[in-house]
C-alpha cells in the first residue's frame, strides 16, 4: 500500500497536512515517532491489522478491531508434555500408587483407594476400612443385660434368660391373690382376712360396752365393730366372750370354769376341797371359848394422841391404862387450877423459834420478858439499783433488772442496725466520726429491736449511730 501525504512538525507531534490537531497518526496504540514513518510519506502495513482479520478460540470468532480480552477456563481439554521448554502433542500415563488404582474404559479414567492402615488410640484399632474396638464382659449368661462404653472399649454385662424349666418353678403375678389362683402374705408372713372364708376368722377381739351393749375395736370405743353370726367376740378389758344372735350381743357362759382347786369341769366343793375337813360347823355361840379362863396369847393394849402406860391383858381380868398427861389440844371446857406453889418460871427454859420468810430464834423460862432479832430470808437478788424488778404476793423483791437504754455502732452507708432496745420509741442520733457533723438520713423502725437506715449518697466517712430509748 503506497499512500503519500505531507507533514509538517508542531507542538504535539508531526500532523498531515489538511487535518485537525486530533488527527496524528498512530499505530499499534501509540503514537509513532517521527524516526518510524517514511521520510516519503510511505506507512509500514506490517504496522496495523485490518479490521477485516478475525480471531477464532474454541469456535467462538472476535474481530481485532478492538483489545480483546480471553479468560482460560478450568477444565483441561488437553494436555501436552515434552522437554522442558517445548510442548509437543502426546498422551499422559497416570501411574498408581501402593493404595491406588486407576482403571480406563474409553474417556472415563477411575481412581480407586485401596485398604489402608490408620492408628488410633484408646483400644480403637484401624485396619484398612476395617474399625475394630476391644469388647469385654462382665458376669455370665446368655443375653446382655447392659453395655458401658469405657475409654479403652465397650464393656459388655451378661445376664441369664429363664429358660421354660426355670419358668416353671414361679407362679404367674396374674395369680397371686386371685379366684383359682395362690393366696398372697401380708407384711407380717400371713394371709390377709380378705383372701381367707369368714369362718376362718371367726374369733375377734375388741371392747364390749355394757351401756350400749356394742363391741367396739378399740378402749375409747370409737370404732364399732359389726356383729356377724357364728363368730366369737373377746372382750380385751376382762376376756368374757359374746355371740351376735342378729340383733345384740349375748355374753357365752356354760356354768364351768378351767380350774378349782386342781378341779376342772363343773365342780361341786365341799370343805375337804378347800382344807376345811376338821371344821365341824359349831356355831360359836355354842362353843366353849365362852368359858375360857384367859386367852393362848397375851395382847397389849396402849392409848394414842395422849402420854399412858401400855397394858397386857389375856382376858383373865380387866386392865386400867393410866394417864399421864394430855395435850391441851384435847382439852375442852373450864378447870379450877390451883397455883399455890408454882413456880416462879420453867424447871427447864424452852426455844421459841420462826421459820419460813423470816427466821427468829429465843429463849423463855417465864421468869422475864424475852425479845429477839427477826432476819428476813433472803430473796435471791443481789444489793444494788435495778431499773426493774419483778415483786411476788408478799411484797419481796425477786428479781431485779437493769434494761439496756442506748446502743451505739458505726456503719459505712446503707445498713441494718440490730439494737435490741425492745422498743420503737427511740431516738436516733448520728454523726460523722471525722468532721463531727451531724448526719441525716431516713430511718425506718423495722421491728422493737431493729431500725433500717439509708441514705441518698456514698459517705466520705464512717458514721457513728446511737439508738436510745425514750420510754424509760
Amino acid at each position: 500500500m503506497d499512500i503519500k501525504y505531507a507533514y509538517y512538525r508542531s507542538s504535539v507531534g508531526y500532523k498531515i497536512e489538511g487535518k485537525t490537531d486530533n488527527d496524528i497518526l498512530t499505530a499499534g496504540g501509540s503514537t509513532r515517532p517521527i524516526s518510524s514513518f517514511w521520510h516519503d510519506g510511505n506507512l509500514n502495513p506490517l504496522d496495523y491489522v485490518p479490521k477485516t482479520r478475525t480471531l477464532t478460540i474454541n469456535g467462538t470468532s472476535y474481530d481485532l478491531s478492538a483489545n480483546r480480552s480471553f479468560t482460560t477456563p478450568d477444565t483441561i481439554t488437553r494436555l501436552k508434555g515434552g522437554a522442558s521448554g517445548s510442548l509437543v502433542a502426546g498422551d499422559v500415563t497416570l501411574a498408581a500408587g501402593a493404595n491406588m488404582a486407576v482403571t480406563q474404559s474409553g474417556t472415563t479414567i477411575t481412581l480407586a483407594s485401596t485398604d489402608t492402615t490408620y492408628s488410633a488410640g484408646n483400644g480403637l484399632t484401624l485396619a484398612g476400612t476395617t474399625f475394630s474396638l476391644p469388647v469385654t464382659t462382665s458376669g455370665t449368661g446368655n443375653v446382655v443385660t447392659g453395655i458401658t462404653q469405657t475409654t479403652n472399649g465397650i464393656t459388655v454385662s451378661l445376664g441369664s434368660m429363664p429358660t421354660s424349666a426355670d419358668l416353671a418353678n414361679y407362679i404367674p403375678l396374674s395369680q397371686k391373690g386371685t379366684a383359682n389362683g395362690v393366696a398372697s402374705l401380708d407384711a407380717s408372713g400371713q394371709v390377709p382376712a380378705s383372701q381367707l372364708p369368714s369362718y376362718v376368722d371367726d374369733v375377734l377381739e375388741g371392747y364390749y360396752k355394757v351401756a350400749d351393749g356394742k363391741f367396739y375395736k378399740e378402749a375409747a370405743y370409737t370404732n364399732l365393730i359389726a356383729g356377724e353370726t357364728g363368730k366369737i367376740y373377746v372382750s380385751l378389758d376382762n376376756n368374757k366372750t359374746y355371740r351376735w344372735t342378729g340383733t345384740t350381743f349375748v355374753y357365752i357362759t356354760s356354768g364351768a370354769v378351767d380350774s378349782v382347786n386342781g378341779l376342772t369341769g363343773v365342780v361341786v366343793l365341799n370343805k375337804s376341797h378347800v382344807g376345811l375337813g376338821n371344821v365341824d360347823n359349831t356355831a360359836d355361840a355354842a362353843k366353849s371359848v365362852l368359858s375360857a379362863t384367859k386367852w393362848a396369847t397375851v395382847r397389849t393394849i396402849t392409848l394414842s394422841g395422849v402420854t399412858a402406860t401400855a397394858q397386857n391383858i389375856d382376858g383373865s381380868g380387866n386392865v386400867t391404862v393410866p394417864v399421864t398427861a394430855v395435850p391441851a389440844t384435847l382439852l375442852t371446857g373450864t378447870a379450877a387450877v390451883n397455883t399455890t406453889g408454882s413456880a416462879a418460871k420453867l424447871t427447864t427454859p424452852r426455844t421459841i423459834s420462826a421459820t419460813g420468810d423470816a427466821a427468829w430464834t429465843t429463849t423463855f423460862d417465864g421468869s422475864a420478858n424475852v425479845t429477839g432479832a427477826l432476819t428476813l430470808a433472803a430473796t435471791g437478788v443481789a444489793a444494788g439499783t435495778y431499773g426493774q424488778v419483778t415483786v411476788d404476793a408478799k411484797g419481796r423483791v425477786i428479781a431485779g433488772s437493769n434494761v439496756s437504754s442506748s446502743y451505739t455502732t458505726s456503719i459505712s452507708g446503707t445498713a441494718a442496725v440490730t439494737h435490741n432496745l425492745g422498743s420503737r420509741n427511740v431516738d436516733v442520733i448520728m454523726y460523722d466520726t471525722v468532721t463531727f457533723y451531724k448526719i441525716d438520713g431516713r430511718i425506718k423502725l423495722t421491728d422493737p429491736n431493729k431500725i433500717d437506715i439509708e441514705f441518698d449518697s456514698a459517705l466520705p466517712n464512717p458514721v457513728s449511730v446511737t439508738v436510745t430509748r425514750k420510754d424509760i
